[in-house]
């Protein structure tokens, strides 16, 4: 197994998401159903990257019978569609990620995109032969861009410098960034030599946990903020 930044991804994403969780428990922000809604969330997605961690190490991803069944469409929104069925379903839920978005300082949730970045990881691994040049080049350079932007709309969100619908804007270019070269030239991707690359251990578990989660974090802004109709809140 290479070395990989995923795992330290997982933890930093999952940390900081439980770590604003418990922070608006402290405050009294959330009462416990709602917090426990929360942690819920949090747990399944884990759960899920723990079985999608479990299939790619026993090598189940790249089976020719596997792949025929063209993952990269669907493999990644599985944990899309685990979020959506909880949300729609739990009240408290919905109610807890509305005050998570209204009691969480904007630069913070700007901030967690910073690592975007080390998307530059995948370029280079590209560059030497060790993955899929047109999924590094078509997802990643915007990927990487993204997270340079975050540092500067982190930076002036904490001046109070960036207002909702700028907000609203760049996180719905965060989410569009990887859902439109990842789906729409998914095709190519796939035919490519290395396409299996993305899909052994622990690099599984950058499509199938990491890169939805931050994605699902950009719409969950876009979703709150269009949702308050422009209204301030926590800076």
């Amino acid at each position: 197994m290479r070395f990989s930044s995923i795992p330290l991804l997982i933890a930093i994403i999952f940390g900081f998401m439980t770590f604003l969780i418990f922070r608006l428990k402290r405050l009294s922000l959330i009462n416990n159903t709602e917090r426990n809604g929360l942690i819920f969330l949090i747990i399944a997605l884990l759960f899920w990257g723990g079985v999608s961690g479990f299939l790619s190490s026993a090598g189940a991803y790249v089976t020719e019978e596997f792949l025929t069944m063209a993952p990269g469409y669907w493999l990644p929104f599985i944990p899309v569609m685990i979020a959506v069925a909880l949300v729609m379903t739990v009240r408290t839920l919905r109610d807890g990620l509305r005050k998570l978005v209204d009691g969480t300082p904007r630069y913070w949730l700007a901030g967690i995109h910073v690592v975007r970045i080390l998307a530059i990881g995948s370029l280079i691994k590209a560059s030497n032969g060790l993955f899929p040049e047109k999924f590094a080049w078509y997802v990643g350079i915007p990927d990487l861009i993204f997270g340079i932007s975050a540092v500067l709309i982190t930076l002036r969100a904490r001046k109070g410098r960036v207002d909702d619908g700028v907000m609203v804007v760049w996180h719905f270019l965060g989410a569009m960034v990887i859902l439109i070269p990842a789906n729409g030239f998914m095709h190519l991707y796939m035919q490519e030599p290395l396409f299996k690359e993305l899909l052994v251990f622990p690099m599984a578990l950058a499509p199938t946990l990491v890169v939805p989660t931050l994605v699902m974090l950009n719409l969950l802004m876009v979703w709150r903020l269009m949702e308050r109709g422009g209204k301030v809140y926590v800076q």
